[in-house]
Protein backbone atom coordinates (compact mmCIF):
# COMPACT_ATOMS: atom_id res chain seq x y z
CA UNK A 1 0.00 0.00 0.00
CA UNK A 2 1.32 3.59 -1.32
CA UNK A 3 1.96 6.44 1.38
CA UNK A 4 -1.01 8.33 -0.89
CA UNK A 5 -3.33 5.17 -0.42
CA UNK A 6 -2.29 5.06 3.92
CA UNK A 7 -3.31 9.55 4.20
CA UNK A 8 -6.41 8.77 2.05
CA UNK A 9 -7.23 6.34 4.35
CA UNK A 10 -6.24 8.02 7.29
CA UNK A 11 -8.42 11.36 5.88
CA UNK A 12 -11.81 9.07 5.32
CA UNK A 13 -14.09 9.70 8.03
CA UNK A 14 -15.20 6.51 10.18
CA UNK A 15 -18.46 5.00 8.96
CA UNK A 16 -17.71 5.87 5.78
CA UNK A 17 -19.99 8.75 5.62
CA UNK A 18 -18.19 12.18 3.97
CA UNK A 19 -17.65 14.68 6.29
CA UNK A 20 -19.07 17.97 4.98
CA UNK A 21 -16.41 20.45 6.45
CA UNK A 22 -13.96 18.10 4.82
CA UNK A 23 -15.73 18.02 1.26
CA UNK A 24 -16.12 22.03 1.51
CA UNK A 25 -12.16 22.29 2.01
CA UNK A 26 -11.66 19.48 -0.99
CA UNK A 27 -14.34 21.87 -3.11
CA UNK A 28 -12.17 25.01 -2.62
CA UNK A 29 -8.61 24.05 -2.46
CA UNK A 30 -8.63 20.89 -4.58
CA UNK A 31 -7.92 17.18 -3.09
CA UNK A 32 -4.28 16.99 -2.78
CA UNK A 33 -4.39 20.41 -0.61
CA UNK A 34 -7.17 19.43 1.27
CA UNK A 35 -6.04 16.49 2.25
CA UNK A 36 -2.59 17.54 3.46
CA UNK A 37 -4.37 20.30 5.64
CA UNK A 38 -6.79 17.49 6.74
CA UNK A 39 -3.52 15.32 7.72
CA UNK A 40 -1.72 18.04 9.53
CA UNK A 41 -4.94 18.74 11.61
CA UNK A 42 -5.19 15.28 12.51
CA UNK A 43 -1.61 14.86 13.67
CA UNK A 44 -1.71 17.93 16.17
CA UNK A 45 -5.04 16.45 17.42
CA UNK A 46 -8.09 18.32 15.63
CA UNK A 47 -10.80 16.52 14.61
CA UNK A 48 -11.87 18.48 11.00
CA UNK A 49 -15.30 17.09 11.65
CA UNK A 50 -15.76 19.23 14.89
CA UNK A 51 -14.73 22.69 12.87
CA UNK A 52 -18.47 22.92 10.90
CA UNK A 53 -19.82 24.18 14.24
CA UNK A 54 -23.34 25.07 13.65
CA UNK A 55 -23.05 25.71 10.05
CA UNK A 56 -26.14 24.02 8.43
CA UNK A 57 -24.22 21.66 5.32
CA UNK A 58 -26.34 19.72 3.01
CA UNK A 59 -28.06 16.93 4.02
CA UNK A 60 -27.55 14.48 1.04
CA UNK A 61 -24.54 13.52 -0.61
CA UNK A 62 -26.01 14.97 -4.01
CA UNK A 63 -26.68 17.95 -2.10
CA UNK A 64 -23.48 18.28 -0.95
CA UNK A 65 -22.02 17.57 -4.34
CA UNK A 66 -24.10 20.65 -5.50
CA UNK A 67 -22.72 22.52 -3.28
CA UNK A 68 -19.25 21.63 -4.18
CA UNK A 69 -19.97 22.54 -7.79
CA UNK A 70 -21.47 26.26 -7.33
CA UNK A 71 -18.41 26.74 -4.97
CA UNK A 72 -15.85 25.64 -7.30
CA UNK A 73 -17.85 27.64 -10.07
CA UNK A 74 -17.82 30.92 -7.91
CA UNK A 75 -13.58 29.98 -7.01
CA UNK A 76 -12.98 29.60 -10.73
CA UNK A 77 -14.49 32.72 -12.14
CA UNK A 78 -14.39 35.53 -9.89
CA UNK A 79 -12.25 38.14 -11.08
CA UNK A 80 -11.82 42.01 -9.10
CA UNK A 81 -14.12 43.03 -6.71
CA UNK A 82 -18.12 41.53 -8.57
CA UNK A 83 -17.93 38.02 -10.33
CA UNK A 84 -19.61 40.03 -13.42
CA UNK A 85 -20.03 36.82 -15.26
CA UNK A 86 -22.01 35.23 -12.43
CA UNK A 87 -24.09 38.63 -12.57
CA UNK A 88 -24.73 38.45 -15.84
CA UNK A 89 -26.26 34.80 -15.93
CA UNK A 90 -28.30 35.67 -13.15
CA UNK A 91 -29.44 38.84 -14.46
CA UNK A 92 -30.35 36.93 -17.59
CA UNK A 93 -32.18 34.15 -15.71
CA UNK A 94 -34.30 36.62 -13.27
CA UNK A 95 -34.95 38.62 -17.16
CA UNK A 96 -36.39 35.31 -18.69
CA UNK A 97 -38.86 34.62 -15.69
CA UNK A 98 -41.75 32.64 -17.21
CA UNK A 99 -39.87 33.64 -20.60
CA UNK A 100 -38.98 36.50 -22.64
CA UNK A 101 -40.26 35.76 -26.67
CA UNK A 102 -38.62 36.61 -29.39
CA UNK A 103 -39.57 40.10 -30.89
CA UNK A 104 -41.75 39.63 -33.97
CA UNK A 105 -40.79 41.09 -37.15
CA UNK A 106 -43.98 43.51 -36.99
CA UNK A 107 -43.28 44.61 -33.55
CA UNK A 108 -39.25 45.37 -33.88
CA UNK A 109 -41.10 47.23 -37.14
CA UNK A 110 -43.07 49.10 -35.12
CA UNK A 111 -40.63 50.23 -32.34
CA UNK A 112 -38.07 51.73 -35.29
CA UNK A 113 -40.63 53.64 -37.01
CA UNK A 114 -41.94 55.12 -33.84
CA UNK A 115 -37.98 56.20 -33.18
CA UNK A 116 -37.64 57.47 -36.66
CA UNK A 117 -40.92 59.51 -36.39
CA UNK A 118 -39.56 60.96 -32.91
CA UNK A 119 -36.67 61.83 -34.47
CA UNK A 120 -37.96 63.79 -37.31
CA UNK A 121 -40.24 65.76 -35.03
CA UNK A 122 -37.20 66.74 -32.56
CA UNK A 123 -35.79 68.45 -35.45
CA UNK A 124 -38.57 70.57 -35.90
CA UNK A 125 -37.86 72.31 -31.71
CA UNK A 126 -34.30 71.67 -32.05
CA UNK A 127 -30.57 72.47 -33.65
CA UNK A 128 -28.80 69.53 -31.60
CA UNK A 129 -28.10 67.26 -34.12
CA UNK A 130 -30.00 63.86 -33.87
CA UNK A 131 -27.76 60.41 -32.49
CA UNK A 132 -26.44 58.36 -35.43
CA UNK A 133 -26.52 54.81 -33.34
CA UNK A 134 -28.69 52.30 -34.32
CA UNK A 135 -32.87 51.89 -33.45
CA UNK A 136 -33.51 48.31 -31.69
CA UNK A 137 -36.95 46.90 -30.55
CA UNK A 138 -35.22 44.79 -27.08
CA UNK A 139 -36.67 41.84 -25.46
CA UNK A 140 -35.69 42.32 -21.36
CA UNK A 141 -32.67 40.02 -21.63
CA UNK A 142 -31.37 42.26 -24.65
CA UNK A 143 -31.90 45.00 -22.02
CA UNK A 144 -29.39 43.21 -19.48
CA UNK A 145 -26.42 42.31 -22.30
CA UNK A 146 -26.69 45.60 -23.09
CA UNK A 147 -26.34 48.01 -20.32
CA UNK A 148 -24.58 45.71 -18.16
CA UNK A 149 -21.05 47.69 -19.27
CA UNK A 150 -22.61 51.05 -18.22
CA UNK A 151 -23.77 49.50 -14.80
CA UNK A 152 -20.17 48.13 -14.53
CA UNK A 153 -18.97 51.73 -14.42
CA UNK A 154 -21.67 52.79 -12.02
CA UNK A 155 -21.26 50.00 -9.06
CA UNK A 156 -17.90 48.88 -8.95
CA UNK A 157 -16.65 51.50 -6.52
CA UNK A 158 -18.44 50.88 -3.77
CA UNK A 159 -18.79 47.16 -4.55
CA UNK A 160 -14.65 47.22 -4.07
CA UNK A 161 -15.51 48.55 -0.93
CA UNK A 162 -18.11 46.74 0.28
CA UNK A 163 -16.84 43.36 -0.94
CA UNK A 164 -13.61 43.71 1.01
CA UNK A 165 -15.36 44.78 4.13
CA UNK A 166 -17.51 41.32 3.90
CA UNK A 167 -14.06 39.40 3.07
CA UNK A 168 -12.44 41.00 6.26
CA UNK A 169 -15.53 39.82 8.08
CA UNK A 170 -15.96 35.93 7.10
CA UNK A 171 -12.16 35.88 7.02
CA UNK A 172 -12.35 36.48 10.99
CA UNK A 173 -15.39 34.52 11.37
CA UNK A 174 -13.49 31.69 9.97
CA UNK A 175 -10.70 32.31 12.35
CA UNK A 176 -12.59 32.02 15.45
CA UNK A 177 -13.95 28.76 14.47
CA UNK A 178 -10.86 27.49 13.35
CA UNK A 179 -9.00 28.29 16.44
CA UNK A 180 -11.56 27.72 18.41
CA UNK A 181 -9.85 26.12 21.50
CA UNK A 182 -6.54 25.59 19.51
CA UNK A 183 -3.24 27.34 20.51
CA UNK A 184 -0.59 27.27 17.97
CA UNK A 185 -1.79 26.03 14.05
CA UNK A 186 -0.06 23.35 12.17
CA UNK A 187 1.88 23.94 9.21
CA UNK A 188 -0.44 22.49 6.53
CA UNK A 189 -3.59 24.65 8.55
CA UNK A 190 -1.56 27.43 8.69
CA UNK A 191 -1.00 27.38 4.84
CA UNK A 192 -4.91 27.45 4.53
CA UNK A 193 -5.64 30.06 6.71
CA UNK A 194 -2.90 31.75 4.23
CA UNK A 195 -5.01 31.17 1.84
CA UNK A 196 -8.66 31.96 3.34
CA UNK A 197 -7.75 35.74 2.54
CA UNK A 198 -8.52 35.42 -1.43
CA UNK A 199 -11.12 32.66 -0.85
CA UNK A 200 -13.16 35.47 0.86
CA UNK A 201 -12.52 37.81 -2.06
CA UNK A 202 -13.80 35.61 -4.21
CA UNK A 203 -16.97 34.50 -2.33
CA UNK A 204 -17.91 38.24 -0.99
CA UNK A 205 -17.51 39.31 -5.26
CA UNK A 206 -19.88 36.48 -6.08
CA UNK A 207 -22.40 37.33 -3.25
CA UNK A 208 -22.18 40.96 -4.58
CA UNK A 209 -22.69 39.55 -7.88
CA UNK A 210 -25.97 38.22 -6.76
CA UNK A 211 -27.47 41.12 -5.28
CA UNK A 212 -26.62 43.40 -8.24
CA UNK A 213 -27.81 39.57 -10.55
CA UNK A 214 -31.18 40.13 -8.71
CA UNK A 215 -31.23 43.71 -9.16
CA UNK A 216 -30.55 44.25 -12.69
CA UNK A 217 -33.16 41.17 -13.55
CA UNK A 218 -35.80 42.81 -11.74
CA UNK A 219 -35.33 45.94 -13.29
CA UNK A 220 -35.33 44.29 -16.78
CA UNK A 221 -39.22 44.06 -16.20
CA UNK A 222 -39.80 47.48 -15.51
CA UNK A 223 -37.24 49.71 -18.09
CA UNK A 224 -39.24 51.16 -20.71
CA UNK A 225 -35.78 52.28 -22.82
CA UNK A 226 -32.04 52.63 -22.33
CA UNK A 227 -32.54 55.73 -20.58
CA UNK A 228 -34.82 54.85 -17.47
CA UNK A 229 -31.50 56.36 -15.57
CA UNK A 230 -31.82 59.54 -16.87
CA UNK A 231 -28.85 58.54 -19.29
CA UNK A 232 -28.04 56.25 -22.01
CA UNK A 233 -27.05 53.30 -20.48
CA UNK A 234 -25.98 51.74 -24.04
CA UNK A 235 -22.79 53.30 -25.00
CA UNK A 236 -22.93 53.57 -28.49
CA UNK A 237 -25.53 56.19 -28.93
CA UNK A 238 -28.22 53.25 -29.94
CA UNK A 239 -31.99 53.97 -28.94
CA UNK A 240 -34.32 51.33 -27.91
CA UNK A 241 -37.98 50.47 -26.30
CA UNK A 242 -38.20 47.14 -24.34
CA UNK A 243 -40.96 45.99 -25.84
CA UNK A 244 -43.09 44.01 -23.13
CA UNK A 245 -42.39 46.47 -20.32
CA UNK A 246 -44.02 49.16 -23.35
CA UNK A 247 -47.02 46.95 -24.15
CA UNK A 248 -47.90 45.94 -20.43
CA UNK A 249 -46.98 50.03 -19.47
CA UNK A 250 -49.74 50.86 -22.27
CA UNK A 251 -52.27 48.30 -21.06
CA UNK A 252 -52.64 50.17 -17.74
CA UNK A 253 -54.08 53.67 -19.37
CA UNK A 254 -57.16 54.70 -21.35
CA UNK A 255 -54.95 56.37 -24.04
CA UNK A 256 -54.54 54.91 -27.53
CA UNK A 257 -51.35 52.14 -27.77
CA UNK A 258 -49.94 53.81 -30.40
CA UNK A 259 -49.90 57.01 -28.75
CA UNK A 260 -48.07 55.88 -26.17
CA UNK A 261 -45.64 54.44 -27.78
CA UNK A 262 -45.20 57.35 -30.02
CA UNK A 263 -44.35 59.33 -26.76
CA UNK A 264 -41.82 56.77 -25.09
CA UNK A 265 -40.07 56.75 -28.44
CA UNK A 266 -40.09 60.52 -28.60
CA UNK A 267 -38.20 60.53 -24.85
CA UNK A 268 -35.94 58.17 -25.56
CA UNK A 269 -34.47 59.68 -29.07
CA UNK A 270 -34.66 63.17 -26.80
CA UNK A 271 -32.17 61.31 -24.62
CA UNK A 272 -30.11 60.42 -27.15
CA UNK A 273 -29.59 63.42 -29.02
CA UNK A 274 -28.74 65.46 -26.12
CA UNK A 275 -26.33 62.71 -24.81
CA UNK A 276 -25.20 62.85 -28.54
CA UNK A 277 -24.91 66.53 -28.66
CA UNK A 278 -23.19 67.36 -25.51
CA UNK A 279 -20.28 65.01 -25.52
CA UNK A 280 -19.15 66.02 -21.78
CA UNK A 281 -22.53 64.55 -20.35
CA UNK A 282 -21.97 61.14 -20.22
CA UNK A 283 -18.32 61.34 -18.56
CA UNK A 284 -19.55 64.14 -16.14
CA UNK A 285 -22.56 62.37 -14.82
CA UNK A 286 -20.54 58.57 -14.70
CA UNK A 287 -17.55 60.73 -12.39
CA UNK A 288 -19.95 62.33 -10.07
CA UNK A 289 -21.84 58.70 -9.37
CA UNK A 290 -17.91 57.37 -9.28
CA UNK A 291 -17.00 60.15 -6.43
CA UNK A 292 -19.89 59.70 -4.87
CA UNK A 293 -19.59 55.98 -4.36
CA UNK A 294 -15.79 56.36 -3.88
CA UNK A 295 -16.43 57.96 -0.49
CA UNK A 296 -19.01 55.78 0.48
CA UNK A 297 -18.07 54.86 4.10
CA UNK A 298 -18.88 51.01 4.92
CA UNK A 299 -20.57 50.40 8.13
CA UNK A 300 -17.73 47.51 9.69
CA UNK A 301 -19.55 46.70 12.43
CA UNK A 302 -22.91 46.25 10.92
CA UNK A 303 -21.67 43.77 8.45
CA UNK A 304 -19.05 41.95 10.74
CA UNK A 305 -22.47 41.72 13.37
CA UNK A 306 -24.34 40.28 10.09
CA UNK A 307 -21.34 37.61 8.91
CA UNK A 308 -20.89 36.35 12.70
CA UNK A 309 -24.79 35.30 12.59
CA UNK A 310 -25.01 34.22 9.12
CA UNK A 311 -24.37 30.35 7.62
CA UNK A 312 -21.48 31.10 5.15
CA UNK A 313 -22.85 28.25 3.08
CA UNK A 314 -26.38 29.98 2.71
CA UNK A 315 -25.78 32.35 -0.26
CA UNK A 316 -29.12 34.60 0.51
CA UNK A 317 -28.36 35.61 3.88
CA UNK A 318 -24.52 36.47 2.68
CA UNK A 319 -26.78 38.49 -0.03
CA UNK A 320 -28.74 40.09 2.58
CA UNK A 321 -25.68 40.45 4.73
CA UNK A 322 -23.98 42.71 1.69
CA UNK A 323 -26.87 45.14 1.75
CA UNK A 324 -28.37 45.44 5.15
CA UNK A 325 -27.20 48.42 7.52
CA UNK A 326 -23.72 48.17 5.21
CA UNK A 327 -23.67 51.93 4.77
CA UNK A 328 -22.64 54.34 6.42
CA UNK A 329 -25.36 57.08 6.87
CA UNK A 330 -23.35 60.20 7.58
CA UNK A 331 -22.13 61.34 4.15
CA UNK A 332 -19.15 63.25 3.65
CA UNK A 333 -18.63 66.77 2.28
CA UNK A 334 -17.11 65.35 -1.00
CA UNK A 335 -20.45 63.42 -1.36
CA UNK A 336 -22.79 66.24 -0.52
CA UNK A 337 -20.91 68.20 -3.14
CA UNK A 338 -20.89 65.34 -6.08
CA UNK A 339 -24.60 64.44 -4.98
CA UNK A 340 -25.50 67.87 -6.07
CA UNK A 341 -23.89 67.89 -8.72
CA UNK A 342 -25.45 64.34 -10.02
CA UNK A 343 -28.84 65.76 -9.12
CA UNK A 344 -28.39 68.98 -10.56
CA UNK A 345 -27.53 67.13 -13.80
CA UNK A 346 -30.22 64.69 -14.09
CA UNK A 347 -32.85 67.48 -12.78
CA UNK A 348 -31.54 69.49 -16.17
CA UNK A 349 -31.55 66.63 -18.39
CA UNK A 350 -35.34 65.62 -17.32
CA UNK A 351 -36.34 69.08 -17.83
CA UNK A 352 -34.77 69.34 -21.20
CA UNK A 353 -36.31 66.03 -22.27
CA UNK A 354 -39.60 67.06 -21.04
CA UNK A 355 -39.71 70.83 -22.56
CA UNK A 356 -38.76 69.52 -26.10
CA UNK A 357 -41.19 66.40 -26.48
CA UNK A 358 -43.97 68.20 -25.13
CA UNK A 359 -43.16 71.03 -27.57
CA UNK A 360 -42.80 68.76 -30.21
CA UNK A 361 -45.40 66.09 -30.25
CA UNK A 362 -48.28 68.71 -28.92
CA UNK A 363 -49.03 68.62 -32.48
CA UNK A 364 -49.75 65.40 -33.22
CA UNK A 365 -50.06 64.00 -29.81
CA UNK A 366 -53.62 64.43 -28.56
CA UNK A 367 -53.06 63.18 -24.50
CA UNK A 368 -49.80 65.01 -24.87
CA UNK A 369 -50.82 66.39 -21.16
CA UNK A 370 -51.83 63.15 -19.53
CA UNK A 371 -48.84 61.46 -20.96
CA UNK A 372 -46.28 63.90 -19.49
CA UNK A 373 -47.98 64.11 -15.96
CA UNK A 374 -48.28 60.00 -16.09
CA UNK A 375 -44.30 60.46 -16.75
CA UNK A 376 -44.01 63.03 -13.84
CA UNK A 377 -45.64 60.65 -11.45
CA UNK A 378 -43.51 57.50 -12.26
CA UNK A 379 -40.34 59.92 -11.67
CA UNK A 380 -41.28 61.29 -8.14
CA UNK A 381 -42.32 57.81 -6.71
CA UNK A 382 -39.12 56.44 -7.96
CA UNK A 383 -38.43 53.79 -10.02
CA UNK A 384 -36.64 50.64 -9.98
CA UNK A 385 -33.57 51.98 -11.29
CA UNK A 386 -33.32 54.30 -8.29
CA UNK A 387 -34.14 51.66 -5.68
CA UNK A 388 -31.21 49.46 -7.35
CA UNK A 389 -28.81 51.91 -6.34
CA UNK A 390 -30.20 53.42 -3.50
CA UNK A 391 -29.82 49.68 -2.36
CA UNK A 392 -26.33 48.69 -3.82
CA UNK A 393 -23.88 51.98 -3.51
CA UNK A 394 -26.70 54.43 -1.40
CA UNK A 395 -27.39 56.82 -4.32
CA UNK A 396 -30.99 58.35 -4.33
CA UNK A 397 -30.45 59.35 -8.15
CA UNK A 398 -33.33 62.00 -7.91
CA UNK A 399 -33.93 64.57 -10.26
CA UNK A 400 -35.97 66.95 -7.25
CA UNK A 401 -35.89 69.68 -9.34
CA UNK A 402 -37.23 68.63 -12.48
CA UNK A 403 -40.24 70.78 -12.84
CA UNK A 404 -38.01 73.26 -12.29
CA UNK A 405 -35.64 72.85 -14.75
CA UNK A 406 -38.63 72.27 -17.06
CA UNK A 407 -40.04 75.74 -16.55
CA UNK A 408 -36.28 77.42 -16.79
CA UNK A 409 -35.91 75.83 -20.27
CA UNK A 410 -39.33 77.20 -21.40
CA UNK A 411 -38.28 80.61 -20.05
CA UNK A 412 -35.38 80.87 -21.90
CA UNK A 413 -36.46 79.23 -25.44
CA UNK A 414 -39.41 81.94 -24.67
CA UNK A 415 -36.89 84.94 -23.98
CA UNK A 416 -34.26 84.11 -25.94
CA UNK A 417 -34.84 81.62 -28.53
CA UNK A 418 -33.97 77.55 -28.84
CA UNK A 419 -30.38 78.57 -29.76
CA UNK A 420 -29.75 80.24 -26.70
CA UNK A 421 -31.83 77.55 -24.39
CA UNK A 422 -29.81 74.85 -26.56
CA UNK A 423 -26.00 77.11 -26.20
CA UNK A 424 -26.38 76.16 -22.63
CA UNK A 425 -25.03 73.14 -22.86
CA UNK A 426 -22.00 74.19 -24.46
CA UNK A 427 -19.96 73.57 -21.13
CA UNK A 428 -20.23 72.02 -17.74
CA UNK A 429 -19.93 76.20 -16.83
CA UNK A 430 -22.26 77.33 -18.59
CA UNK A 431 -25.38 75.01 -17.78
CA UNK A 432 -27.73 76.05 -14.63
CA UNK A 433 -26.54 75.49 -11.14
CA UNK A 434 -28.62 74.20 -8.51
CA UNK A 435 -29.04 77.75 -6.88
CA UNK A 436 -30.41 79.41 -10.50
CA UNK A 437 -33.17 75.87 -10.46
CA UNK A 438 -34.78 77.26 -7.12
CA UNK A 439 -35.95 80.30 -8.86
CA UNK A 440 -36.15 79.96 -12.50
CA UNK A 441 -38.20 83.06 -12.92
CA UNK A 442 -34.89 85.37 -11.94
CA UNK A 443 -32.54 83.01 -14.29
CA UNK A 444 -32.55 85.46 -17.22
CA UNK A 445 -31.73 87.99 -14.78
CA UNK A 446 -28.97 86.49 -13.04
CA UNK A 447 -27.24 85.79 -16.03
CA UNK A 448 -27.43 89.19 -17.31
CA UNK A 449 -26.04 90.83 -13.73
CA UNK A 450 -23.41 88.19 -14.07
CA UNK A 451 -22.19 88.85 -17.46
CA UNK A 452 -21.99 92.61 -16.62
CA UNK A 453 -20.04 91.86 -13.98
CA UNK A 454 -17.74 89.83 -16.08
CA UNK A 455 -17.42 91.98 -18.55
CA UNK A 456 -15.92 94.39 -16.26
CA UNK A 457 -13.71 91.88 -15.11
CA UNK A 458 -12.30 91.27 -18.97
CA UNK A 459 -12.10 94.86 -19.36
CA UNK A 460 -9.87 94.89 -15.95
CA UNK A 461 -7.57 92.44 -16.98
CA UNK A 462 -6.97 93.71 -20.41
CA UNK A 463 -6.34 96.79 -19.24
CA UNK A 464 -3.72 95.25 -17.01
CA UNK A 465 -2.28 93.15 -19.70
CA UNK A 466 -1.61 96.79 -21.65
CA UNK A 467 -0.38 98.52 -18.62
CA UNK A 468 -3.61 100.69 -19.12
CA UNK A 469 -4.99 100.05 -15.03
CA UNK A 470 -6.46 103.20 -13.34
CA UNK A 471 -6.24 105.77 -16.87
CA UNK A 472 -8.52 108.23 -17.66
CA UNK A 473 -11.18 107.42 -19.69
CA UNK A 474 -10.42 108.14 -23.66
CA UNK A 475 -6.37 108.38 -23.34
CA UNK A 476 -5.31 105.34 -25.63
CA UNK A 477 -1.73 103.20 -25.06
CA UNK A 478 1.42 105.73 -25.85
CA UNK A 479 -0.79 108.85 -24.67
CA UNK A 480 0.51 110.10 -21.78
CA UNK A 481 -1.79 109.86 -18.15
CA UNK A 482 -4.00 112.78 -17.06
CA UNK A 483 -1.14 113.19 -13.98
CA UNK A 484 1.90 113.38 -16.22
CA UNK A 485 0.11 115.98 -18.94
CA UNK A 486 -0.78 118.51 -16.16
CA UNK A 487 2.35 117.97 -14.31
CA UNK A 488 3.92 119.51 -17.49
CA UNK A 489 1.66 121.74 -18.37
CA UNK A 490 2.12 123.49 -14.74
CA UNK A 491 5.80 123.02 -15.79
CA UNK A 492 5.35 124.95 -18.86
CA UNK A 493 3.85 127.37 -17.32
CA UNK A 494 6.31 128.25 -14.94
CA UNK A 495 9.23 128.47 -17.34
CA UNK A 496 7.34 130.94 -19.32
CA UNK A 497 6.52 133.65 -16.84
CA UNK A 498 10.45 133.39 -15.80
CA UNK A 499 11.56 133.86 -19.03
CA UNK A 500 9.26 136.68 -19.64
CA UNK A 501 10.68 138.54 -16.35
CA UNK A 502 14.33 137.57 -17.70
CA UNK A 503 13.34 139.52 -21.12
CA UNK A 504 11.84 142.53 -19.38
CA UNK A 505 14.18 142.95 -16.44
CA UNK A 506 17.13 142.83 -18.69
CA UNK A 507 16.20 146.13 -19.69
CA UNK A 508 16.61 147.69 -15.83
CA UNK A 509 16.74 146.29 -13.00
CA UNK A 510 14.40 148.74 -10.85
CA UNK A 511 11.71 147.75 -13.54
CA UNK A 512 10.89 151.15 -14.56
CA UNK A 513 13.72 150.36 -17.48
CA UNK A 514 11.89 146.70 -18.02
CA UNK A 515 9.07 148.76 -18.67
CA UNK A 516 10.09 150.57 -21.39
CA UNK A 517 12.67 149.20 -22.14
CA UNK A 518 12.05 148.63 -25.45
CA UNK A 519 12.96 152.25 -26.25
CA UNK A 520 15.87 152.24 -24.06
CA UNK A 521 17.18 148.91 -25.72
CA UNK A 522 20.07 150.86 -27.65
CA UNK A 523 21.24 152.02 -24.47
CA UNK A 524 25.13 151.53 -24.09
CA UNK A 525 24.83 149.28 -20.91
CA UNK A 526 22.32 148.51 -18.32
CA UNK A 527 23.79 149.79 -15.71
CA UNK A 528 23.01 152.98 -17.76
CA UNK A 529 19.29 152.69 -17.62
CA UNK A 530 19.61 151.18 -14.20
CA UNK A 531 20.96 154.80 -12.97
CA UNK A 532 18.81 157.52 -14.90
CA UNK A 533 22.54 158.58 -17.32
CA UNK A 534 20.61 157.67 -20.20
CA UNK A 535 18.60 161.21 -20.08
Amino acid sequence: MSMSDNQSNMNEPVGGEPNAWEEMLRGMLGREAADEVISAMRAQGIDPSEMAGDLKFPGSPMELRSMMAQMRYVMDSSEGPINWKMAHEIARQRAWGEGDPEITAAEGQRIRQALQVGDLWLDAVTDLEPSRGDRHAWRRSNWVDNTLDTWKQMVEPVAANASRALSDALKQQMDQMTNQGVGELPEGLSQFMGQAQPMMEKLSAAVFAGQIGEALGGLSHEALGSTDVGMPMHANGATALVVPNVNAFAEGFDIPTDEVYQFLALREVAHARLFNAVTWLRSEMLLAVQKYASEIRIDTDAINEAATSIDPTDMQALQNAMTAGAFATETTEAQEKALEKLETQLALIEGWVETITYEAGRPYLPHIDQLRELMRRRRVSGGAAEQMLEQLIGLQMRPRQARNAAQLWEIVARERGRAERDALWNHPDFAPTAQELQDPEAFLASRAKKAEADADIDAALEQMLEGTLGWAEGLQPGQDSEGDAKRAEDSGDSDGSAGSDGADGSGGADGTGGADGSGDAEGSSGSSGADGSGD
